[in-house]
């Protein structure tokens, strides 16, 4: 008898637990661009990847606009109560430099962890003349403002990255800001635009159908699925534009929410099934847990500030 109703006591606690979790809200993954982009796909697999750690459904939910920074404003101003996280990018460091008068101030929002890198390429049309970097800075040095470069908008971390590379090799190349990637490798392949800051993932299918020559990543490292194509630090010493994919919690967000999500994070990131798909995106598990993320964003911004300051760039963004 005894034994039959320790049985049933713990077919009950286990009835109870199961409806606990079941009754859990999800955690939302809040995405500053449309559902279908780069960063979408990526927070979509990670997603995916840590429902069964943290033992509850996580979804993501896009609000796009303004370079990420509605989305930032929306979490900023969420409950703090563990079930709203910001999937965020090196975007969120630039805005503040881009749009003057935002509503939220990104240092208030609480690390959680870095979770990848994207990849930046320097690219021109298939039938280019040039096939290296360091032959494409000699002609443009030689002939100053004659050769400009495409970028996603202005203010992208592509305009900055080939501002980057304009300071670091000397050199003066006409930014030309496109509404996006697709039409920015539409004028590219057509040859319309004879260089472009691109990520990897918009011109890979190009560069295998022989449409679009990648001369160079941006990346500190060469890139595993590319290993052929050299980075521009092999031309100038010490280069790197990376963008980084981290997740960002509304102050005050519960301590034991946040030890959860830290406890979890890092061992998804490990498996190699996330790291094979990031790779297939055109990006790559990178973790950095929240103390060394809080610092690494305040240098980022002041690494970006410093570029945007040095090159006088001005934007009209209210």
């Amino acid at each position: 008898m005894l034994r039959r109703f320790l049985s049933l006591a713990l077919l009950t606690l286990g009835m109870l637990c199961a409806t606990a979790s079941a009754e859990e809200p999800p955690l939302r993954l809040v995405v500053g661009f449309a559902a279908g982009g780069g960063v979408d796909i990526l927070a979509r697999l990670l997603a995916k990847q840590l429902s069964g750690p943290l033992g509850r459904a996580v979804i993501v939910e896009n609000r796009p606009g303004a370079g990420g920074t509605i989305a930032a404003d929306y979490v900023s101003r969420a409950e703090h109560d563990g079930n709203t996280l910001l999937f965020g990018d090196t975007s969120l460091m630039i805005a503040p430099f881009i749009y003057p008068h935002l509503n939220y101030d990104w240092h208030k929002l609480t690390p959680v962890g870095m979770v990848g890198q994207a990849v930046l390429t320097v690219s021109v049309p298939g039938d280019s003349p040039f096939h290296t970097l360091p032959e494409l800075l000699q002609a443009a040095r030689q002939a100053p403002n004659r050769y400009s470069y495409a970028s996603v908008g202005v203010g992208s971390i592509h305009h900055l990255a080939g501002e980057l590379l304009k300071r670091e090799a000397h050199v003066s190349l006409v930014h030309v800001p496109y509404r996006g990637a697709a039409p920015a490798t539409q004028d590219l392949v057509s040859g319309q635009i004879p260089v472009a800051i691109a990520s990897l993932p918009s011109v890979l299918p190009q560069l295998q159908a022989g449409h679009v020559r990648i001369l160079a990543v941006m990346t500190a490292k060469r890139f595993p699925t590319v290993p052929d194509i050299p980075t521009v630090a092999e031309t100038l010493p010490g280069f790197e534009a990376t963008p980084a994919l981290f997740l960002l919690a509304p102050a005050g967000t519960p301590a034991k929410a946040l030890k959860a999500l830290e406890t979890a994070l890092p061992t998804v990131l490990n498996t190699p099934e996330l790291q094979h798909q990031y790779l297939e995106q055109g990006s790559q598990v990178r973790y950095m847990p929240a103390g060394k993320l809080a610092d690494w964003m305040k240098a980022q911004q002041a690494h970006w500030g410093g570029l945007i300051h040095d090159a006088h760039l001005t934007f009209n963004n209210p």
